[in-house]
């Protein structure tokens, strides 16, 4: 299974030609990686129709949608909408998301399902809570798991991308702490885990679970070593070309050296 890695540029670059520039960058090196590595950037809505022709061997993401297909909903964008701009993937239940804007499980979960219902890949973020504590996250992964991915399907779960991102880990957050490789893996097995009870041991272990929160070039090996690390999404270092590019090459590294 190809590894996977996510770019989310947040509320940054400031200017179209700086996105450009960085989709450029990494897009002519791609083809490198192409047999064992996949690379999604999601930018700012307004970059989408800027970026979407420069994209080449880099798949274009979004980072977020509407639960509606249309409508009176102010500020809102639909997934039809994202779609004519080549938008394949959409990040769902961010930490930042639930922290600043009072996004709750339920509302992940009609997203998730608008997402499926268009053909969309939803990455789904496990793992940002307010106060969030170390030692109990699995019980709220498994909250969170639960709620978000209510009255789904064996195949919609199957079409989802699930990531482990502890919000005491990110670098943004107040008085954030690394996560461990030991510790990332602990809770990826145990989403796996998760997931294995809905749609069976088998059909989980050709989903796609990454983890995030503040990887970059000097801590990726931490992170890539453990084989059910699939990828990893990506915050502040996906903005900087060369520590971006750093982290798709030691995946990819550890992806050859499996296969």
């Amino acid at each position: 299974m190809k590894k996977l890695i996510i770019a989310n540029w947040k509320m940054n670059p400031q200017k179209l030609e700086e996105a450009r520039r960085l989709v450029s960058s990494l897009s002519y090196r791609m083809h490198l990686m192409a047999d064992h590595t996949e690379v999604v950037i999601c930018a700012p809505f307004v970059f989408l129709p800027g970026l979407m022709h420069h994209a080449g061997h880099i798949k274009l993401g979004a980072q977020n949608l509407s639960w509606a297909a249309a409508g009176p909903f102010t500020g809102e964008i639909s997934a039809q909408q994202l779609k004519q701009f080549k938008v394949e993937f959409v990040i769902l239940g961010h930490s930042e998301r639930r922290l600043f804007l009072g996004e709750t499980d339920s509302v992940v979960n009609a997203k998730i399902s608008a997402c499926l219902s268009n053909q969309l890949t939803p990455i789904l973020c496990l793992g940002g809570e307010e106060n969030a504590v170390r030692d109990q996250m699995k019980t709220l992964v498994t909250k969170q798991f639960n709620a978000c991915t209510k009255d789904l399907e064996k195949k919609q779960l199957e079409k989802i991308i699930y990531v482990y991102e502890p919000v005491w880990a990110i670098s943004t957050m107040h008085k954030s702490t690394p996560a461990t490789g030991e510790h990332a893996s602990e809770l990826i097995e145990h989403i796996h885990t998760l997931l294995a009870k809905r749609i069976g041991e088998g059909a989980a272990r050709n989903v796609k679970i990454l983890y995030g929160g503040t990887v970059n070039k000097n801590n990726v090996s931490e992170y890539a070593k453990f084989a059910n690390v699939d990828g990893a999404l990506v915050g502040a270092a996906s903005l900087e070309s060369e520590n971006f590019w750093q982290v798709i090459k030691e995946f990819n590294r550890e992806a050859i050296h499996r296969t």
